[in-house]
């Protein structure tokens, strides 16, 4: 799960360090945006914000995300998948067997998308600082890379601000990890990114770039058997 020192620092999500590295950026970490009154309005009725990791601190926030029992039902994760159909144009495309190999080039190819948006803007932005926390930063994901639908955000930051437009949002859903690909995959080949797909340890990664933009996505099972997604799209 996203947190202040993973965001910056660690964690298998490295990639975040590498895409606020391409905005020059340094260890000092974002100062975490104080809860968004508006975020249920702003986020509206597919995406649901956990209460119980959104405290301000980016404290506390190591523990398994949870969900109630009604949205990770069968019930539940059928419409959750309905809803992904119908987001995808009515079909999804079966992402290809992950390919073997170091996903570093899934990385440095998000990161040289970033870093390129970076110099034709401002070359002296630092997009760490200007990064604030808030989960309506999941409502500003690409129009093609939503949160997948009913997914339980965790935590969101993002800038537009000085040059540097980057988005990072960690979500929970009960659909399995691959259903999750499957629908990056499609949405982002519709939308004309390149989507390389691959496995890191345990989390599976997809990643792709569209001129200066790019995106990443790494879904992993937790213990409790529920997925859940870091989402960074970067670039415009």
């Amino acid at each position: 799960m996203l947190n202040k020192a993973r965001f910056v620092l660690n964690g298998s999500t490295a990639v975040m360090l590498l895409l606020l590295a391409a905005c020059n950026s340094n260890k000092d970490a974002p100062v975490p945006a104080e809860s968004d009154p508006a975020v249920s309005g702003a986020l509206g009725d597919q995406i649901v914000v956990d209460p119980n990791v959104s405290d301000a601190s980016g404290a506390g926030k190591t523990r398994q995300a949870e969900l109630p029992a009604a949205k990770r039902s069968p019930e539940a994760i059928a419409a959750a998948k309905d809803e992904a159909m119908v987001q995808a144009g009515g079909t999804l495309k079966s992402a290809p067997a992950p390919q073997t190999g170091s996903t570093n080039v899934l990385v440095e190819s998000a990161a040289t998308a970033a870093r390129a948006a970076q110099e034709a803007k401002a070359a002296s932005t630092d997009c760490t600082k200007k990064a604030q926390y808030s989960a309506t930063w999941a409502a500003k994901l690409p129009k093609d890379l939503p949160v997948y639908p009913r997914g339980a955000v965790q935590e969101a930051a993002g800038t537009d601000e000085g040059g540097c437009r980057l988005r990072v949002v960690t979500f929970v859903s009960p659909v399995a990890p691959k259903d999750v690909v499957d629908y990056y995959y499609t949405r982002a080949t519709a939308a004309g990114y390149g989507a390389d797909y691959r496995m890191d340890g345990a989390d599976h990664v997809l990643g792709g770039r569209k001129g200066g933009q790019s995106y990443l996505v790494y879904a992993r099972k937790q213990k409790n058997g529920l997925t859940e997604v870091d989402l960074i799209a970067s670039g415009e």
